[in-house]
């Protein structure tokens, strides 16, 4: 070893890209901001490899080859025509979720909800939620309500909030940033 104590190895570190699956609410309650919700949800699987991405309203669909295949403009309204502007069903949708997605989620899965939490006084969805966070890396989930709506009328928030690791009121672009950097 020409005189050395030592055999350097050089050892090769995996980098474990993060998964996301990702979940927007495209109902009639949040109609005024729906298009801002899916164009994020666009941007993310833009920047993010491994992203799976869902559209609800009464039922839940996955867009992520829509998204994978047309232009954001084309995207956002096609799944707006398909999945939105219904009835919320957050307890139907959380549990397709479960039933679409539990296989797939492990240590480092981050499931991203974007949403307001408005049940129309049905199930929330929150044992649904719960199971699929024992699996998770983290939920998080971003409100495009203010904090003073929050569990107010038939928001869900406090039982919901209670399966999140973190729950977010997204309302700028700054908070949208900040959210997708912790992802990445």
């Amino acid at each position: 070893y020409d005189g050395l104590l030592f055999e350097t190895v050089w050892k090769k570190i995996r980098v474990e890209r993060p998964k996301v699956i990702a979940v927007c609410d495209v109902s009639g309650s949040v109609a005024n901001v729906a298009r801002f919700l899916l164009l994020f949800l666009y941007s993310i699987t833009e920047v993010i490899p491994k992203v799976r991405a869902f559209a609800f309203s009464n039922r839940l669909g996955e867009v992520t080859e829509m998204f994978n295949r047309l232009p954001v403009a084309d995207a956002i309204t096609q799944t707006l025509s398909e999945y939105g502007h219904g009835s919320t069903d957050y307890g139907n949708a959380l549990a397709d979720l479960e039933r679409l997605t539990l296989e797939d989620i492990d240590h480092r899965t981050t499931v991203l909800v974007l949403g307001d939490a408005r049940s129309n006084y049905g199930e929330p969805g929150d044992r649904a939620l719960k199971r699929i966070h024992e699996r998770a890396r983290r939920v998080l989930w971003l409100n495009p309500e203010p904090k003073s709506f929050w569990n107010t009328g038939d928001s869900a928030m406090r039982k919901l909030a209670a399966a999140c690791d973190r729950v977010e009121p997204c309302r700028s672009l700054r908070h949208l940033e900040r959210v997708v950097s912790e992802i990445a």
